[in-house]
């Protein structure tokens, strides 16, 4: 018979592990987003770097940090550190991140553009070649801890929805820079961006470094070097792109991440542009409100849909979960039409009530449905988490370029404020609606070959 103090002591423990985990999504979210929130209006808009130059400096050093995130997972797999496989990785990535996001915005002011746009290329490239090694050993620590999907789908709830609450601040870092008690915006960047590295990058990440525990770090620091399950390939040769030839189904859910993490991203860059140039007459300060207006209620909205998301995998399966989804994104796509014309009202709020579910089943129901694919009773997660950062990565990167070509080639122009040529707006307007619903429709063809291919496997 269980011993009723040892089981209320191990549900305390998973609690615990669960909040642990949650504080090291929450400074992955920041890590992620803040570059991306204060490089737009600082860099840019502000000191009037090209924006293709500015992608470029940012896209590069995303796609170089995704490159090492294979070596990341292998090597943390293999990690007989006393400290466990993922904990000496994990330090190194939340103290590279945020001593480097701090630095990124002292900048001086006076500096020629080539000077800033190297500094800035610079400190880029240290930041996401620290991501990998926050992110991969993260998502790994989640796989490991059981091996029932519906647990994990559990626990990626409980991260989206600490990134969602984390979502309700992070656009309002720029509203938070323009206040009066900084002399100037560029000040208000430094401050913001310090705090930002300190108190929402470094203090969860180090608490969750040197707090979290890893289920199979007994176990493994005797027996590493035992030989490997027959179900199983050497460590060696399981490099991620090698998965997505041997996998389908892993395919077709990476191609899936691309379409929402780059696609859907990439024209959901051009609200900002249309809410400042378009809605407010090139207020920076009016669009950035509206911008950090909407999304909280991105935040609100997926914050509300973690426990409908969550029920409905229980009840239908994250499949059919997904596909309901994006029948509701691809809605919101058509919507934006209309919501992005003339004065900003409260109505851009609907934005977000038919658009945040896509990125709240992302987050909660791809990482699951990815570890699946793993071989039963397998501990090797590095494989799978590095081709899910790799891919995350480079959709965010390619989000970018396409966001700073699509700007040069409508012709947008910084320096004209309000007075931008004939039909740019418009353009911005029909790619922004039109991408949403195009991506929209890919995904829920890349939905139907995954049905069939787990319809395939389940009857084999």
């Amino acid at each position: 018979m269980p011993n009723p103090i040892n089981t209320t002591h191990t549900a305390i423990q998973q609690k615990v592990q669960r909040y642990l985990l949650a504080a090291g999504f929450l400074a992955l979210f920041f890590a992620n987003q803040s570059v991306l929130v204060l490089a737009v209006p600082f860099y840019q808009m502000t000191l009037a770097l090209d924006p293709v130059w500015l992608s470029l400096a940012i896209a590069g050093p995303m796609l170089l940090g995704s490159s090492i995130s294979g070596y990341v997972g292998r090597a943390s797999d293999r990690c007989q550190s006393r400290f466990g496989r993922r904990r000496p990785f994990l330090l190194a990535g939340v103290l590279g991140l945020s001593l480097s996001f701090v630095l990124m915005w002292q900048v001086p002011a006076d500096w020629p553009p080539l000077w800033q746009l190297g500094y800035f290329s610079l400190l880029s490239l240290l930041f996401f070649l620290a991501l990998p090694l926050l992110a991969v050993p993260l998502s790994s620590l989640v796989f490991e801890q059981t091996p029932d999907p519906q647990q994990r789908t559990a626990v990626f709830g409980l991260a989206s929805a600490v990134q969602k609450l984390g979502s309700l601040g992070y656009q309002w870092l720029v509203p938070l820079s323009q206040l009066a008690l900084f002399s100037s915006f560029q000040q208000g960047v430094r401050w913001v961006g310090a705090l930002t590295g300190t108190l929402l990058i470094a203090l969860p990440g180090l608490f969750l470094a040197f707090r979290a525990r890893e289920p199979n770090h007994e176990s493994n620091h005797d027996s590493i070097h035992s030989a490997a399950p027959a179900t199983q390939p050497p460590v060696a040769a399981r490099n991620s792109l090698s998965l997505l030839r041997q996998r389908p189904l892993l395919r077709w859910l990476m191609l899936l991440c691309l379409l929402q993490l780059c696609g859907c991203a990439f024209v959901a860059t051009l609200d900002y542009y249309l809410l400042v140039y378009a809605m407010n007459q090139a207020d920076l300060v009016a669009g950035s409100w509206w911008k950090a207006l909407l999304s909280s209620g991105y935040a609100l909205a997926g914050l509300a849909f973690v426990p409908v998301i969550g029920w409905s995998s229980r009840r239908l399966g994250a499949v059919s979960t997904l596909s309901w989804v994006f029948v509701l994104n691809l809605l919101g796509g058509a919507a934006k039409w209309w919501l992005y014309q003339g004065e900003p009202t409260y109505w851009l709020l609907f934005d977000a009530v038919l658009c945040s579910a896509a990125w709240t089943a992302m987050a909660m129901l791809i990482p699951p449905l990815l570890a699946q694919t793993e071989p039963a009773g397998s501990s090797q997660y590095g494989a799978i988490s590095a081709l899910h950062h790799w891919v995350v990565s480079v959709s965010a990167a390619l989000s970018m370029l396409l966001s700073g070509l699509a700007l040069n080639t409508l012709g947008f122009a910084a320096s004209a404020g309000a007075a931008q040529a004939d039909g740019v707006l418009d353009a911005m307007r029909l790619l922004l609606s039109g991408g949403t619903v195009i991506c929209s429709l890919f995904a829920l063809l890349v939905l139907w070959h995954v049905q069939r291919l787990q319809f395939l496997e389940e009857h084999r």
